[in-house]
């Protein structure tokens, strides 16, 4: 029998660092992918759901062809497992999106082996997961990014194989057609989806080893069995006016020329993939760009990332726009960042074995402290109100206790057919806590899938609940009136966090509901 010195000592580092180095780049992966699933299985239910995560949940407790927001293949994904498990509780919602990026690690690390090596395809997956965007968010939450994500890659994959598997590209009907209901699984998830297919077009038509696929029938049953299995968000929007459409594009639109929001956008994207992430990122696609087609392979990827950069980043010089629209372009830029430092690592393996460990150490520390912070809000409890009301962890806080929260402060609701908030963030969160129950509205312009959630017209003349975040009542009562005969001013509620009030949302009663425009 081993004594305990003997033991301990066999889970040295020493040790284990010779037991790692002696793994195959493909057992590495799986270790990879087996150690970062636990820690975020482990993580997921310890905090509530995002606003977004929340929007979703609730949503996805009304099966569409598709909603206003997104296509519909996560929030399906979600009503499905929901029902499987018979719960919403956080931890158990979030399982399929983990899941997801655990095959999106493998399928990072198979294109790239397909594509250079084994070694390459080992330092690209390890990449994406100290990628913060990736790592974090992309890889757990309930959000269409998942998905997405994962279904380009699966697609991508396929295309790579067909293209560069053998020394003239393959015109195999089944491997086009399993490509183009990947690509279209993908374009479920996310608008997205189609700068792949318009990637991999500019791509055949660029390199003229490839123009031939240009006259054969597989790549065109691709593209066609693609719009089939994205025929249901067509469809649906065919009867809702064309909304999600026009919704996106809304958010891509302005008044004038800013280049300050362009600077933003870099700089936000900067942020989110960390700089040290970012910056051999931007290199490495800048000299596959350069290079262009002479490097078949690096045009490939270089094409398939600078779709959703250019258009996303270019796109805030006119509107608005957030960091990570841009995000399904960076994913394929990480294997052309794989091959640079599986080169690196064979020059100065110990620097970039010790610079790898600090990245992923970083990741680890970021999601302890994100995670307590999300719990108990420690490190903002002692700053004042309106600093610590800027917490971005406060979005992850949950709103159930929000029922417990009224009957604590004697309000009556037993009169309430409905509540409202008047930002959809806010009915977003109230939809997940009671929308099980309570018929859940958005009084503002802009309503989004609430507008399709409940029939307004059978409310009217009702009384509703608001709940909803605001520094001044006497404004929010002042854009409530319209909505109602009567609005009458409640005492504000707390919803608490580490025994402290973290957000106080005003609330009122409104009497004599009038739809106003709500109607379906």
């Amino acid at each position: 029998m081993h004594d305990t010195a003997t033991i301990a000592s066999s889970f040295s580092p020493e040790r284990l660092h010779t037991h790692v180095r002696g793994l195959s780049p493909a057992q590495a992966t799986l270790l990879l992918i087996l150690i970062a699933s636990i820690v975020r299985v482990a993580v997921a239910g310890q905090t509530g759901l995002g606003t977004d995560e929340s929007y979703t949940a609730a949503n996805a407790r009304m099966l569409a062809l598709s909603y206003v927001d997104y296509p519909p293949l996560h929030l399906w994904v979600v009503h499905a497992w929901s029902w499987l498990c018979g719960s919403d509780a956080p931890g158990v919602l979030r399982l399929p999106f983990i899941a997801f990026f655990a095959g999106s690690t493998w399928l990072m690390f198979r294109l790239t082996a397909v594509l250079y090596s084994e070694r390459a395809g080992f330092w690209a997956a390890l990449a994406l997961n100290i990628a913060p965007v990736f790592a974090l968010p992309h890889a757990s939450w309930i959000l269409p990014d998942g998905p997405l994500i994962f279904f380009d890659l699966a697609s991508v994959y396929c295309i790579a194989r067909l293209l560069f598997g053998a020394a003239e590209p393959s015109v195999s009907v089944k491997g086009w057609a399993i490509a183009g209901i990947l690509s279209g699984c993908a374009l479920l998830s996310k608008y997205h989806g189609a700068f792949v297919p318009l990637a991999v077009f500019l791509y055949v038509l660029s390199v003229p080893r490839s123009r031939g696929l240009l006259s054969n029938a597989a790549p065109w049953l691709a593209a066609l069995l693609a719009l089939l299995v994205f025929a249901p968000v067509l469809l649906w929007n065919s009867e809702h006016h064309w909304i999600g459409l026009f919704f996106q594009g809304g958010r891509l639109t302005g008044h004038s020329i800013n280049p300050a929001r362009l600077i933003g956008s870099i700089g936000g994207q900067m942020g989110y993939l960390a700089p040290w992430i970012f910056a051999p990122l931007a290199w490495v696609l800048w000299r596959a760009l350069r290079v262009g087609p002479r490097d078949e392979r690096g045009w490939y990827l270089a094409l398939l990332a600078c779709g959703p950069i250019a258009f996303f980043t270019l796109a805030t010089l006119l509107g608005p726009g957030l960091p990570h629209w841009t995000m399904p372009g960076w994913l394929f830029a990480f294997p052309l960042l794989g091959v640079a430092l599986a080169r690196f690592e064979a020059r100065n393996p110990t620097l970039s074995h010790g610079a790898a460990a600090t990245a992923a150490g970083i990741i680890l520390l970021t999601a302890g402290l994100l995670t307590v912070q999300a719990r108990t809000g420690v490190f903002t409890n002692d700053l004042p109100p309106a600093a610590a009301t800027k917490d971005p962890t406060l979005d992850l806080l949950p709103w159930n206790g929000l029922a417990p929260a009224l009957a604590h402060a004697g309000q009556e609701t037993n009169d309430v057919s409905a509540i409202a908030a008047t930002k959809w963030l806010d009915a977003g969160k109230l939809n997940y806590a009671f929308g099980a129950s309570v018929p859940v509205f958005c009084l503002c312009t802009d309503p989004q899938e609430f507008r399709y959630l409940h029939d307004a017209n059978a409310f009217k003349g009702k009384t509703m609940l608001i709940a909803t975040r605001g520094s001044n009542p006497a404004n929010v009562a002042a854009a409530l009136k319209p909505w109602f005969d009567q609005v009458h001013q409640l005492r504000p509620i707390s919803l608490m966090r580490g025994g402290k009030a973290a957000i106080t949302l005003l609330a009122f009663r409104g009497v004599g509901f009038h739809p106003r425009g709500l109607e379906q």
